[in-house]
């Protein structure tokens, strides 16, 4: 739609630039798929069922802790039991989630208030992704036509926004559905997947300090979250935002703290017999593990992996051209998780994709409209004049 045309950062392009970018756009997409018709393949998804894994460990620790038990003998037990590494402190969970849970008169309650969480953060987007519709980029584009054209944009721009956000939603219902099935409550990435895409969206509204809260509460529930708090800290200090700052050194210094005293309390369970991780962390999983982490989402997870591998490139090329502050955060953070899981994490962390599973969603949602003003910017002989 016409309206596009003022959506994305592609129009500054040359259109041999902007051929470029297309090319290696399809030549990326090919060599994705590639990879998952590959030995470089990876993931569990199609794997025969292989008992029971992480939801019923944390399901029975919890139980445990509602009974009366103290955490760390209740995960040093069944850690123990089922063959788990308990070696490293890394191997172990900080508590706060399974306590949570284990306080609720019922934890499967833990399903209703992440399911809830996940359908605030759904809605948030939408809100947004509506907001950015009606830009001031927009305006003032339109503000240099005729009349007649001006409404034209208007009205053009503004199905071309309402088209993206419901866009966005179908794909957000995919990637957040985990959050209401089944006991997969009980996963710590999913709550601090939602948690996060809930803290770049408060960004998006102009609510650092929601963004602060939202970010710190994902990284007391889950330390992968730790990254993302670096990359808004480094934000905001580069902005000059004195009381963010501020407020990411104390949550910092106070993660600290409560990290030391998990660890404190772990020494006591890791005996020299102890098992110890049989793979390191850096495996170099490269484009196979991140392509199995996309995967993650609950309409991805129901088609082959190659479909993933056409969505991470969609999303890659979406954030790319993506103009607004919060968008350009969105995509930050999931190019930095992206690069990192393709270093750190072994094959059946694939369920690590919870955490930008949201995020992604994002990108691929601006992507229509990013390949639109690419192609008009390639070839601008071929768009029909106003």
């Amino acid at each position: 739609m016409f309206g596009e045309q003022f959506t994305t950062g592609f129009e500054r392009l040359s259109p041999p630039a902007a051929r470029w970018v297309l090319a290696i756009f399809a030549a990326t997409t090919l060599l994705l798929i590639g990879v998952t018709r590959s030995p470089l393949r990876s993931g569990f998804v199609d794997a025969p069922q292989r008992g029971a894994g992480d939801v019923q460990l944390y399901q029975a620790e919890i139980a445990r802790i509602h009974a009366g038990q103290s955490y760390y003998d209740a995960a040093a037990a069944e850690l123990t039991a089922r063959g788990y590494p308990t070696r490293s402190v890394f191997n172990w969970r900080t508590p706060l989630l399974a306590w949570l849970l284990a306080a609720l008169p019922a934890p499967a309650l833990g399903r209703a208030a992440l399911a809830l969480l996940a359908g605030i953060s759904l809605l948030a987007a939408c809100c947004r992704l509506a907001r950015d519709s009606d830009s001031p980029g927009l305006e003032a584009a339109g503000a240099k036509l005729k009349p007649e054209l001006q409404r034209r944009v208007a009205r053009d721009s503004g199905a071309a926004g309402l088209g993206q956000t419901l866009f966005c939603g179908l794909l957000l219902v995919g990637a957040l559905l985990p959050c209401a099935v089944d006991e997969l409550y009980v996963m710590h990435e999913l709550w601090a997947g939602a948690l996060i895409f809930l803290s770049v969206l408060a960004y998006g509204f102009k609510r650092p300090g929601w963004g602060v809260a939202a970010a710190l509460a994902a990284l007391a529930l889950r330390e992968l979250a730790a990254p993302y708090c670096v990359l808004c800290a480094v934000i905001a200090l580069v902005e000059r935002r004195r009381s963010e700052t501020l407020a990411w050194l104390l949550g910092a210094a106070a993660y600290g703290v409560a990290y030391a005293a998990h660890a404190a309390a772990v020494l006591p369970h890791t005996t020299p017999d102890a098992a110890i991780q049989a793979r390191q962390w850096l495996s170099f999983g490269g484009a196979g593990f991140v392509i199995s982490a996309v995967q993650v989402s609950g309409f991805l997870l129901l088609l082959p992996q190659w479909v993933s591998a056409i969505y991470l490139s969609l999303a890659l090329i979406g954030f790319a051209g993506w103009k607004t502050d919060w968008g350009r955060r969105a995509g930050l953070t999931a190019a930095m998780y992206l690069g990192a899981m393709a270093v750190v994490g072994q094959p059946v962390n694939q369920y690590w994709g919870a955490i930008i599973a949201p995020l992604l969603c994002l990108g691929v949602a601006q992507a229509p409209a990013a390949l639109a003003s690419l192609w008009r910017t390639a070839w601008p002989a071929l768009e029909f004049s106003l």
